[in-house]
């Protein structure tokens, strides 16, 4: 595919990039802090210095995602959630690691490569951009309508938040758009991932767009996803089975609908997702440096229950907690008898009770998530216990995900507000006795997400690893923690440093033979 930007075009873009004021914005946003500041050198098998000792048992493939805008200076308004993605992959193996990173090659990548600028609106733009972020959705409007330019819509995302492995393939997320399955070949007997692959929608099945965090039951290997249109506000839920959607459930919202559903529970019999007190309107683009979010006080958080045997035809129960609220991810939730004998929900996750309109998403300007708990009588319909657990600010967290849907007892969290840029530190938490374990401290260094691996053999729940990329100025590290005793095992320095950035997903030696 052969694609050119017209004079006209051209001359368009530079009118919208003034109304935009892009370069003065970005200078002013709290996204102009270095660790922001994207990487264009894509290294290939690069050697990783280990400091200390890796684990025999520790040995697949670790990778990072994370956006990574390829034009510098950027032409447009940047938020996180704006740029292709970017794989940062460490390959352990009998003791020593190597290094590779490359971009999410997805069609919306190659068009703008090829057109050499950003042409797409960005999440900055539509947070923050206002009347001329309005003026160039117009815009592209008509370019799709007179077939000036590639309309993209569900394909039209970078996938730079994050990884999953399923069914012997491994997908890249953005909840607004298609998975993105990578493509995966052996070079010399090693795994090459260098970004390459397909939107998919499993054969025309999947018709809206997919979670940034699918919930895979351990025992069936199925997955589950609800996530939230923009376009439209319509709920897609959908159920995956062996490489095949086997349900699947639009549900249309009422206007000024929720702003996003980043990830879902599973419990044995249900789906549990949060309905957030962040709304849409695009109206809010109307107004000078407006947002198309808003927070809205007076709506309650609640939250959607579905059988996890749904059809078409099956209703959202809707539970509502009283209170405003927004969350982005959940930890774990199950079922458990009540004092009564009624099945209830038991649910975990790190709340907001407010958020900016701008969504200044893992920066000082972010509100701080406290870690609650719920427990939910589904057939009443009601919250019977509603509480915060830890008043400081934690929030992205990992748990054993052979538990997914099954009490557990740990989690681990990342400590978001000592800085407010990213993580700090991480924290280990017994919710069945509700008290702090033990605090990593990440010292100079900024993380992304504590990512649990379990060991070999594994008999507790919590015996296993925790890798998490730091990231500094000049340099970058995978420290890899004992889950068990939150000590330190080792770290592997990587050969150039790597900016900020979240999910993670770590593949064994089981998973990359399937691939």
């Amino acid at each position: 595919m052969s694609l050119q930007l017209t004079r006209a075009q051209k001359a368009d873009l530079v009118r919208l990039d003034a109304a935009l004021e892009a370069d003065v914005h970005n200078r002013r946003s709290a996204y102009r802090h270095w660790g922001f500041r994207a990487v264009h050198t894509e290294l290939k098998d690069a050697p990783v210095t280990v400091v200390g000792t890796l684990p025999p048992d520790l040995e697949g493939v670790y990778i990072r995602n994370g956006t990574n805008p390829q034009f510098t200076p950027m032409g447009v308004r940047w938020q996180m959630f704006d740029g292709p993605g970017m794989l940062h992959q460490v390959h352990i193996h009998g003791g020593k690691a190597t290094y590779t990173n490359s971009y999410v090659r997805t069609r919306r990548y190659q068009i703008e490569k090829m057109l050499g600028r950003e042409v797409y609106l960005t999440m900055g733009e539509l947070l923050t951009g206002g009347k001329a972020a309005a003026e160039k959705m117009a815009w592209l409007s008509t370019q799709y309508q007179e077939g000036a330019l590639p309309e993209l819509r569900f394909s039209g995302t970078g996938n730079g938040t994050a990884l999953q492995f399923h069914r012997g393939r491994l997908y890249a997320f953005n909840e607004a758009g298609y998975p993105f399955a990578l493509d995966v070949r052996r070079e010399d007997g090693k795994l090459v991932i260098d970004g390459s692959g397909e939107h998919v929608t499993w054969g025309g099945k999947l018709t809206g767009p997919f979670s940034a965090h699918p919930a895979i039951d351990p025992d069936t290997g199925d997955m589950y996803s609800v996530a939230t249109n923009r376009y439209d506000g319509s709920i897609t839920i959908v159920q995956v089975s062996n490489n095949e959607v086997v349900r699947s459930l639009t549900y249309q919202q009422p206007p000024n609908h929720m702003a996003w559903i980043h990830e879902c529970c599973i419990t044995e019999n249900y789906i549990v997702f949060p309905d957030i007190s962040m709304r849409v309107d695009k109206q809010g683009l109307q107004k000078e440096g407006g947002s198309m979010y808003y927070w809205d006080p007076k709506y309650e958080m609640r939250f959607g229950i579905l059988p996890r045997k749904f059809d078409r035809d099956t209703p959202i129960r809707w539970v509502t907690t009283g209170k405003p609220g927004a969350i982005w991810h959940l930890v774990n939730a199950w079922e458990e008898k009540g004092p009564d004998g009624k099945t209830n929900i038991v649910m975990f996750a790190p709340r907001f009770s407010e958020y900016p309109d701008t969504v200044p998403i893992h920066t000082p300007e972010e509100s701080h998530a406290h870690l609650a708990k719920w427990v939910i009588d589904p057939d009443a319909g009601k919250v019977l216990e509603d509480r915060v657990l830890i008043e400081w600010g934690y929030e992205r967290c990992s748990f054993h995900v052979g538990y997914r849907g099954k009490e557990n007892r740990y989690c681990y969290l990342l400590d978001e507000q000592r800085e407010g840029y990213m993580g700090k530190g991480t924290l280990k938490y017994d919710y069945r006795e509700e008290r702090e374990i033990r605090y990593v401290d990440y010292g100079q260094l900024y993380g992304g997400e504590p990512l649990f691996v379990p060991k070999k053999n594994a008999v507790a729940e919590d015996d296993g690893y925790l890798l998490d990329l730091l990231m500094g100025e000049n340099r970058a590290e995978v420290l890899v923690l004992d889950a068990a005793s939150m000590t330190e095992v080792c770290r592997l320095q990587l050969p150039q440093r790597v900016p900020f950035g979240v999910h993670a997903v770590w593949l064994n030696g089981e998973q990359i033979a399937a691939l």
